[in-house]
């Protein structure tokens, strides 16, 4: 046979290999991604964290929620969600959550616990970092063990409009430095954590009817939490490192 009709017949049957075992593969790698994740959502006790646990529960997926009182979160337990105690400003707290999911993994880690406080003071600027800013941020350090035992790992943090310098307009000060803060922790944890697979970013979820929204806010939980569930399960690392609102447009820093 000559040299030329071997090396097309070789090619041929090197096709018709790939081909075939990737038809062979390709249930088993659909699988895996269609595989259930686990979520941990902090504040999921009320508010924009319960309709989060909510979701993701529904859409088959296991989530972990943390509440400061869960003797008290009987709508999250409803949910069918793993509840565990944690409040975000105690180092303590945040070292036995740790403990507890040792060797467990984490797929994504929802940053959600926020606090809004509209005086502008010491004490008001010192809870509003220490809640939003400081405990994520040492949260996402803590849990990295758990998230690097996903395939994709992700961590999203709840930020705000008023978290975004570029279009501030000069209210709730407290709130507004710390959420810009932890913007700045998005990028941080991007910055030393994407070389190791990890999608990080910031996420506005728009003004809700919530406690701390109030009842005239233009969302509805319901509505807004499943555009997110939307974003974060599509995310691409090119995605990460920004800032991004619920229907995937990019909000400047």
């Amino acid at each position: 046979m000559p040299n030329t009709t071997k090396t097309t017949v070789l090619t041929t049957l090197s096709r018709l290999f790939l081909a075939l075992a990737f038809l062979v593969c390709l249930p088993n790698c659909t699988q895996a991604e269609d595989e259930p994740l686990t979520v941990l959502v902090t504040g999921a006790n009320r508010g924009l964290g319960l309709e989060h646990a909510k979701q993701w529960t529904a859409a088959g997926h296991k989530v972990i929620g943390t509440a400061r009182k869960p003797a008290e979160a009987k709508e999250l337990k409803a949910t069918g969600a793993q509840v565990l105690q944690l409040d975000i400003t105690s180092d303590d707290d945040i070292a036995n959550l740790a403990k507890e999911l040792k060797g467990q993994k984490i797929d994504v880690l929802i940053n959600n616990a926020g606090y809004m406080n509209r005086g502008l003071n010491r004490e008001a600027l010192q809870r509003c970092f220490n809640i939003n800013a400081t405990g994520p941020l040492l949260l996402a350090k803590a849990l990295q063990p758990n998230l690097k035992l996903s395939k994709h790992p992700k961590i999203v943090n709840i930020s705000s409009g008023l978290g975004s310098i570029a279009r501030t307009r000069g209210s709730y000060a407290a709130y507004s430095m710390s959420k810009a803060a932890l913007n700045m922790a998005t990028r941080q944890l991007h910055g030393q954590l994407a070389g190791d697979g990890f999608i990080v970013i910031s996420l506005n979820p728009g003004h809700n009817k919530t406690d701390m929204g109030g009842a005239g806010a233009p969302l509805d939980p319901k509505d807004s939490v499943p555009q997110m569930l939307k974003l974060i399960t599509g995310l691409k690392p090119d995605q990460s490192g920004k800032f991004w609102y619920i229907n995937g447009s990019e909000v400047p820093w």
